[in-house]
C-alpha cells in the first residue's frame, strides 16, 4: 500500500503536500468529534437525567416515609380521636406550616381565610401521601378538611388545593 501511496505523494507539490495534510487534520477532528465527543455528551446527558429522576424518587420516598412514620393510634385510642379530634390552640396556618415542614413538603400557596381556616395548595404531591398526611391532620391537630380538589399532574403526581379548617 506504502508503495503506491509514497510514488503519488512525492508527484504533487509542496502547496499541494500542505492542503492534503490540512485536509487530514480536519477529516480527524470530524472523526474524532463525531465518533468520541458526540456518544460522550448524550452518554452524560442520558446519567444526569437518569440521576434527576433518582433524586426526585427518593425524595418522594422520604416524603412517603415521613408520612408512614407518623405514630400510629391503637384501636382505643383511634375511636376516641375519630370521636373528638384533638383541639388546638394554635392557628390554623401555624399548624399547617409546621406539619408541612415536618413532612418536607413546600406549599405553592398557604394563606389564613379568617380566624379558624386556610387555603392551602401543593403543586406536586404523590397522592396517597396526601391523603395519609390529611388523614394525620385531622387525628392529630383536630383540623378538618373540608374542601380537597385534586388533579394529575404529567409526572403522575397531584396537583392539590385545600381548604382546612378547626374542628368544631
Amino acid at each position: 500500500m506504502m508503495a503506491l501511496i509514497a510514488p503519488w505523494w512525492r508527484d504533487r507539490t509542496q502547496r499541494e503536500r500542505w492542503l492534503i495534510g490540512l485536509m487530514l487534520v480536519l477529516l480527524a477532528g470530524l472523526l474524532a468529534w463525531l465518533l468520541v465527543l458526540r456518544p460522550l455528551t448524550a452518554a452524560r446527558r442520558a446519567a444526569l437525567a437518569e440521576v434527576a429522576v433518582a433524586e426526585a424518587r427518593s425524595s418522594e420516598a422520604r416524603r412517603l416515609a415521613a408520612a408512614l412514620s407518623a405514630p400510629a393510634l391503637s384501636a382505643p385510642a383511634l375511636s376516641a380521636a375519630s370521636a373528638a379530634p384533638a383541639a388546638t390552640a394554635a392557628p390554623v396556618i401555624d399548624v399547617l406550616g409546621r406539619r408541612l415542614a415536618e413532612a418536607g413538603l413546600q406549599p405553592a400557596r398557604l394563606e389564613a381565610q379568617g380566624q379558624g381556616q386556610a387555603v392551602l395548595e401543593i403543586a406536586a404531591i404523590n397522592g396517597r401521601l396526601l391523603l395519609g398526611w390529611a388523614a394525620a391532620l385531622e387525628r392529630r391537630d383536630g383540623l378538618v378538611i373540608a374542601e380537597l380538589t385534586a388533579s394529575r399532574n404529567e409526572d403522575q403526581s397531584v396537583k392539590a388545593h385545600l381548604l382546612v379548617r378547626r374542628a368544631q
